[in-house]
C-alpha cells in the first residue's frame, strides 16, 4: 500500500514537473475559458503589458515565458459566446511592404462536424508568440465569393472577365 502510495504521487509529481517544462517552451496558447468577457485583440510588445494581459486572462497563475527584445505576443479573445468548441484561427503575415509590420489574420471557426455543441458560455482565446515588430495589426478573416452570373475566364490571358468582376465590386474609396 505505501509504496503504491507513494509511486503514485512520484508519477503526479514527474507529470506536474514535465508540464511546468513545457509552458517554458510554448508557441500558441489557446483554450475556451478566458477571464476577458470582452471581444478584443492585443499586440504585446513587453513584459510590463504581458503580465498585466495574462493577469485579465487568467489571474493566480505566472505568465508564460517571453523573450521581448526577439518576440512580440498577438491575442484574440472572442468575448462570451454561448457555444463549447469554438476556435480561433490565426495567420500571421510578413508585410510585403513594410518589414517591421506583422498582418495577424484570425477568424472563428465552429466544427462542421458537430454542428450541436453544448451550449455552455465560454470565452475562446488564442495567444501566439511572432517575430518583434514595431506595427501589428489585425483582421478578421470574411468571406469572399464571386458573383454567380461571373465565371472565371477560361483563358488565362483573357482578363475580360476579371476586369468586369472588378467592376462589380464596391470601391474602396466609397463611390
Amino acid at each position: 500500500m505505501i509504496k503504491t502510495t507513494f509511486a503514485a504521487i512520484a508519477a503526479l509529481l514527474l507529470s506536474v514537473a514535465a508540464s511546468a517544462q513545457t509552458v517554458g517552451a510554448w508557441s500558441t496558447l489557446e483554450g475556451q475559458h478566458s477571464r476577458i468577457a470582452e471581444r478584443r485583440t492585443v499586440a504585446v510588445a513587453d513584459k510590463a503589458s504581458w503580465e498585466k494581459v495574462w493577469s485579465e486572462h487568467s489571474a493566480g497563475t505566472p505568465a508564460p515565458a517571453v523573450n521581448f527584445n526577439e518576440e512580440n505576443v498577438v491575442a484574440v479573445f472572442l468575448g462570451e459566446t454561448k457555444a463549447a468548441g469554438v476556435k480561433i484561427e490565426i495567420v500571421v503575415q510578413n508585410d510585403m511592404i513594410d518589414a517591421n509590420r506583422l498582418n495577424v489574420f484570425y477568424k472563428e471557426v465552429r466544427s462542421a462536424a458537430k454542428p450541436f455543441a453544448a451550449q455552455m458560455v465560454c470565452r475562446p482565446f488564442a495567444m501566439v508568440k511572432v517575430r518583434k515588430a514595431a506595427t501589428v495589426s489585425f483582421e478578421v478573416n470574411g468571406r469572399v465569393s464571386i458573383p454567380e452570373n461571373m465565371k472565371a475566364p477560361k483563358n488565362p490571358r483573357d482578363d475580360s472577365k476579371v476586369r468586369a468582376l472588378l467592376e462589380t465590386l464596391p470601391s474602396f474609396d466609397g463611390r
